[in-house]
């Protein structure tokens, strides 16, 4: 299996090399006899990579545990991508302060990574009478939380800021954005990574023990050694806890699944279009979600399940999303849907009652510097900085934090996609590099360039899944049928991929089980 190597960054992002090795100092490194972490975070998502990220500003030797193959997979990828104003949340509540920090943080961190992001607006619509007290609440709250710019606008301004959307008022939020969540929880970690950060992917922890003052965190493979444990893992939170007999809320897992329309359709819809939320539930409804590369989003369903890995779609809740979208936009076309995911949502709130729960970030009270990060659903993407900052604050409060110097840091920046470079630079990169020359997938644009600069990624590609994410390919409306042909036979024909070494997702997901030829005895 190839991996990535460590290569170096500059203001345009990767810097190409065509000598892609078998080594990656930044994932799974070798561990010095008696190494101590300062800190060992459990969870590759997006809040488990933002602590990282903020704490390796300091002088703290930091680890990063995850079960999965790349980071991200679970609901850090599957989600809305919303930036939230903060309009739905209690005032006072820590997920209110939180969403209202990370709101502003997240949008620095974008600009300091190059993460691509937009400020497009929302709008919350009233359909009948009995919804404008909603609105009305709604407004309230957020102007309670800090909210500026709230307004409540009749039809015919809704028709203005979005034409075709149905209501009789919405409440108008200009501060809600949009970012890609995959994007921004895989540069999240690469810039952490880039900072020192040591990455342990493919590392399920099996327990949890502590030995005052250090815990030794048992994964499938090795032993990790910290005088900190943050505990980030999402829908898996309850049973990292319990490893040490510590009592935290019940998580109830929440499926949310979406439908992908093509980028033809995402044309129409530009700013974010939400219902007027349920009164129950697990969700704000199902709503219309344009997207930075130019898709539109319907959803997500809420429907609480019992597994915490299940994320299955089907017919009868597509049909639902398109029965309650079309609702918000009556003229939807919903022969344009091109595909379909799901997340799944930890819900501190069980089936019947719905809503929301606080945020869960708390010190175990029985063992000391053990942080729990429990039932962070949305806003938690928004969040995601000013949690990293909170949970830095209860460790500075606990020891003293150094910064590095200017010196110590590595700047890294995102590398920007060629398809949405103006036609003369993409002519003068075509000249630098005639791989930029080769279209890869033709419904992104992907170029053979930033395919292999995706391999080149800080930590390493092992997955099929790990390379749409971070350069779009198979995310197209064919849904890879032109780009895999020609992702397998590049990786076999310049790196001696074989069948066998192509995985979707992980261990769990091979793609192939060997030559047609070869297997027929041709």
């Amino acid at each position: 299996m190839i991996c990535g190597r460590p290569v170096q960054i500059s203001e345009v992002g990767y810097i190409f090399d065509s000598s892609v090795d078998m080594q990656n100092n930044f994932t799974s490194p070798a561990l010095k006899p008696n190494a101590i972490f300062d800190v060992v975070i459990i969870g590759a998502g997006v809040i488990g990579v933002a602590i990282a990220r903020q704490l390796s500003h300091y002088t703290l030797q930091v680890a990063v545990i995850e079960k999965e193959w790349e980071v991200g997979l679970g609901a850090s990828c599957r989600n809305s991508g919303v930036i939230h104003a903060g309009i739905y949340y209690q005032p006072g509540s820590l997920r209110g302060q939180l969403c209202m920090e990370g709101r502003q943080l997240l949008q620095q961190w974008c600009d300091d990574l190059g993460i691509p992001y937009s400020i497009p607006g929302q709008l919350i619509v009233a359909q009948k009478k009995e919804e404008l007290s909603e609105l009305k609440r709604l407004l309230a709250q957020g102007e309670a939380n800090g909210v500026s710019g709230l307004s409540i606008v009749q039809h015919d301004e809704i028709t203005a800021l979005q034409p075709g959307v149905a209501g009789i008022a919405a409440l108008y939020a200009p501060s809600s954005g949009l970012v890609p969540p995959y994007t921004l929880t895989i540069a999240i970690a690469e810039s952490a990574a880039y900072n020192g950060v040591s990455f342990f992917l493919d590392n399920k922890v099996t327990g949890i023990t502590y030995d005052e003052p250090i815990y030794h965190v048992h994964t499938e493979k090795t032993i990790l050694t910290g005088r900190w444990v943050i505990n980030a893992a999402g829908l898996f939170a309850g049973q990292i806890s319990k490893m040490l007999d510590i009592s935290v809320p019940t998580i109830y897992p929440c499926r949310g699944e979406y439908l992908i329309l093509d980028k033809e359709v995402g044309k129409e819809i530009k700013i974010l279009v939400y219902p007027a939320p349920p009164q129950q539930g697990g969700g704000l409804g199902v709503h219309l979600t344009p997207t930075i590369e130019g898709n539109l989003l319907l959803g997500p369903s809420a429907e609480y399940i019992s597994e915490q890995e299940d994320h299955a779609c089907s017919n009868v809740i597509a049909h639902q999303l398109i029965d309650e979208a079309t609702k918000l936009w009556p003229a939807l076309p919903a022969d344009s849907i091109i595909g379909a995911y799901a997340g799944l949502r930890a819900k501190l709130t069980p089936p019947g009652i719905g809503g929301y729960d606080d945020f869960f970030i708390k010190e175990a009270p029985l063992f000391p510097r053990f942080i729990n990060l429990v039932g962070l659903e949305s806003p938690a993407l928004t969040a995601a900085p000013a949690i990293a900052r909170y949970v830095m604050e209860i460790i500075a409060a606990r020891e003293s934090l150094h910064h590095k110097s200017p010196a110590e840091l590595r700047d890294y920046h995102w590398p920007q996609r060629f398809d949405s470079l103006p036609e003369q630079e993409k002519e003068g990169l075509v000249r630098t590099h005639h791989d930029h020359g080769e279209i890869i997938c033709r419904c992104e644009g992907v170029t053979k360039y930033e395919l292999l600069q995706a391999l080149q990624s800080p930590l390493r590609v092992k997955t099929l899944v790990g390379l749409k994410y971070r350069c779009r390919v198979m995310m197209g409306r064919c849904c890879g049928g032109y780009c895999l042909p020609r992702i397998v036979n590049l990786l076999n024909n310049e790196y001696g991929w074989e069948p066998t070494d192509f995985y979707l997702r992980g261990k769990d997901s091979p793609m192939f089980s060997g030559w047609v030829k070869k297997l027929c005895n041709g």
